[in-house]
């Protein structure tokens, strides 16, 4: 395709694009919202109390996220929560549509990330996983990268986008299941010795039910390896309503490591490791210094954005760029040793449990 084609390709997608967000926040974002719950979704306690108020912090799309906080089990979840439609406004051109270059090839970068999280297996699984189910898998990169630690093992991804079947079509797993996993369990029950979850049960609209799925679809013996961010991480009070795990409003739940080994135990499994600084992206203050720099300089034109781009928005960005790369250092100086080393700060935790055998 030449330039010209895939410019003309590109004006026209952003102008489909306006169409439609124009229209919607017309009408008003906060019709997206649901009612506001007056207890906790987890231990069904009504002592809650506010916790942070959050934007749209990656695409800046319009809105108010609100986070409450159970007092008795420190469970943090969006209250009120977004409707399924309201779920699609803001997922919408994130993942897919016209962010969906960029987001293949994020998630194609983490492969040492990866290699890291299958590695927590490997050290405790001598027999190797025979067949393994990745939850959440989008594309299906995590599985690729997994292989080169277990080449026999057969590897399928599930996913509600259509990212688990280009994942298939990469030849990355085996077998690709589109759809929600307490949908889907009953058809998979008992297949699988081996089930990995990263960075998922936040997104879900009831954890809880896909624990007592990924229950089911495990095979007596098998084991389930689980990566969540910790909104007890010290850097979640540090960076308050700009902290990347709150990833609002993507994430619904914000699950404390207690209270997620305590739902493991109570459903028959044994922790087997918990692992915290290994669990750690060093990006958090990188991604506060990024997020200030969008804020004063965006850096392209999006759909969602009043108006067209101001003028000299180009030169606009390459100022801010030159203005905010002295801090680069420093934020990553803040990431890679401040908040691990001396302040024992992870944005994340990654739980190993083992199935017991009734």
């Amino acid at each position: 395709m030449s330039g010209q084609a895939a410019n003309t390709t590109t004006t026209a997608a952003l102008d489909a694009a306006r169409s439609y967000y124009t229209h919607e926040i017309e009408l008003g974002v906060d019709r997206y919202l649901g009612e506001t719950s007056t207890v906790c979704p987890w231990c069904g306690s009504d002592r809650l109390r506010h916790r942070t108020t959050c934007r749209d912090l990656r695409q800046f799309k319009p809105g108010r996220f609100n986070l409450d906080e159970c007092r008795d089990c420190k469970h943090v979840f969006q209250n009120p929560a977004l409707s399924d439609e309201g779920l699609g406004f803001y997922y919408r051109d994130t993942y897919d549509g016209l962010n969906a270059e960029r987001a293949e090839a994020n998630l194609g970068s983490m492969s040492e990330i990866y290699r890291g999280r299958a590695s927590t297996v490997a050290d405790h699984r001598p027999d190797r996983p025979r067949r393994w189910l990745d939850v959440g898998t989008a594309s299906a990169h995590f599985p690729a990268a997994a292989a080169e630690l277990f080449p026999t093992t057969v590897f399928d991804g599930l996913d509600m986008s259509d990212g688990v079947l280009s994942g298939h079509r990469a030849g990355r797993i085996q077998t690709a299941h589109q759809g929600q996993l307490p949908e889907l369990s009953a058809s998979l029950a008992g297949q699988y010795d081996q089930v990995s979850m990263f960075h998922y049960l936040e997104h879900t609209r009831d954890p809880l039910a896909d624990l007592d799925a990924v229950t089911q679809v495990l095979t007596d013996d098998g084991w389930l390896l689980i990566e969540q961010p910790d909104p007890q991480a010290r850097s979640a009070r540090l960076f308050g309503s700009w902290w990347a795990g709150w990833n609002q409003p993507e994430h619904l739940h914000m699950i404390t490591l207690d209270n997620l080994t305590s739902a493991l135990e109570e459903r028959g499994f044994e922790i087997v490791e918990v692992v915290h600084r290994e669990a750690h992206i060093p990006l958090e203050a990188f991604i506060v210094l990024a997020t200030l720099l969008n804020r004063v300089a965006p850096g392209e034109e999006v759909p969602w954005r009043d108006g067209r781009p101001p003028r000299f928005a180009g030169l606009r960005r390459l100022v801010g760029k030159a203005l905010f790369a002295p801090f680069v250092p420093v934020a990553r100086f803040v990431d890679r040793v401040v908040l691990p080393r001396m302040l024992r700060s992870y944005h994340a935790y990654r739980i190993l449990a083992h199935k017991k055998v009734a």
